[in-house]
């Protein structure tokens, strides 16, 4: 061994992270990848970041996945969150030329629970999940006419929302109307039975 040999250091000068530091940003997004299996996960409270980092990952999913026509298994463990995070995510979903089976273990609450019902393949959930669907909540500030305005627009997304899960289920969107009042709990049994699902795992 030369002296130049001797001299050069042991360790790699640039090291891989940690897997633990992959984990943790992960966590952070919310949302996760499998490419193998065609797997993308919703897994936390859908905020003003979610919609960019699921279509992200939904294109790296796309592109590095090796059987391109399989179907796309969205799992779902979420508290919901932003309506207009939802939409986005949704109407990505039907844009794209894969169907995309949602899959509910453990939570679907408030937009997660559209988010489900939305899938364009079979939507599953497990048999001890549970899903709770409601009218949209927020907490306003500022000029009555401002927050009139924004009371209009709401009460427009949510009749888009009726008829939506409408189409998506057994029930009619006065149907809808009238559970989303309040919150509403559902097992899976009784999701299958109003259309909600296609299928408990």
């Amino acid at each position: 061994m030369s002296i130049y040999e001797e001299q050069l250091p042991k360790e790699p000068l640039v090291k891989e992270p940690e897997a633990s530091l992959y984990e943790a940003l992960n966590n952070q997004l919310g949302t996760l990848l499998d490419y193998e299996d065609s797997v993308i996960f919703i897994n936390d409270e859908i905020t003003d970041h979610t919609l960019t980092d699921f279509i992200i990952r939904m294109r790296s999913l796309l592109h590095h996945r090796t059987n391109k026509s399989a179907p796309i298994n969205l799992m779902i463990n979420s508290p919901g969150g932003d309506i207009y995070e939802m939409f986005g995510i949704i109407d990505y979903i039907e844009s794209l030329d894969v169907k995309v089976n949602t899959i509910c273990r453990g939570r679907a609450f408030s937009a997660a629970a559209i988010i489900l019902t939305c899938g364009t393949g079979t939507r599953m959930i497990s048999k001890r999940s549970t899903v709770m669907f409601h009218q949209s909540s927020s907490f306003l500030g500022g000029k009555m006419s401002d927050i009139t305005a924004y009371l209009d627009n709401v009460k427009s997304l949510e009749t888009v929302i009726y008829g939506m899960l409408s189409e998506k289920s057994k029930q009619d969107a006065d149907w809808w109307k009238n559970k989303m009042r309040s919150d509403t709990f559902f097992t899976a049994e009784e999701l299958l039975e109003i259309g909600v699902v296609d299928q408990i795992i």
